[in-house]
């Protein structure tokens, strides 16, 4: 059974390395860090895409890198905290400003590291929040978050604006 696998990931990297991008992919990771508390971590965003709301760790995912390479990359470069070890939760697709934007939904368990403020260009600061009271945070990844407390593998986001 792997080996098929295998085989697709080589001709998508092929395939997405001879095209020319005009833009970066929307495809990324995001993650539920979780303390022994059952807090989750949420940083306050900044100039980006709705700046003012809060939102996990995460990012977009790279050109030839794994799912799981590219969440703990952008946990470590957004709080500093090195995770081992993330267990994947599910798959969000939503829409943002007019394009369909996929999070692939990660969590860690037991973070007992504290964030350091790595990008503050981006990011004002880090929280540890109760999960049923998350306050005022990207579309995406309050679902991601609802997808993990309802043990759910797929939200679409996406599918209510075609519906009527």
């Amino acid at each position: 059974m792997a080996a098929p696998l295998e085989v697709v990931e080589e001709v998508v990297a092929v395939e997405v390395g001879n095209m020319a991008l005009s833009s970066p992919q929307h495809i990324g990771t995001c993650a539920l860090l979780l303390n022994s508390d059952n807090r989750v971590l949420l940083g306050k965003r900044k100039n980006s895409y709705k700046s003012g709301y809060y939102g996990l760790p995460g990012g977009r995912v790279e050109v030839g890198e794994s799912l799981e390479s590219a969440i703990r990359r952008e946990i470590l470069e957004e709080t500093g905290i090195e995770v081992d070890h993330c267990k994947y939760v599910g798959v969000v697709r939503e829409t943002q400003d007019g394009y369909d934007f996929i999070h692939f939904v990660y969590v860690a368990y037991n973070v007992s590291a504290q964030p350091k403020l790595m990008e503050p260009e981006k990011c004002e600061g880090w929280d540890w929040v109760e999960l049923d009271d998350l306050g005022k945070v990207l579309p995406g990844h309050k679902a991601a978050v609802e997808m993990y407390l309802g043990d759910q593998k797929l939200v679409d986001m996406g599918i209510k604006k075609f519906r009527k």
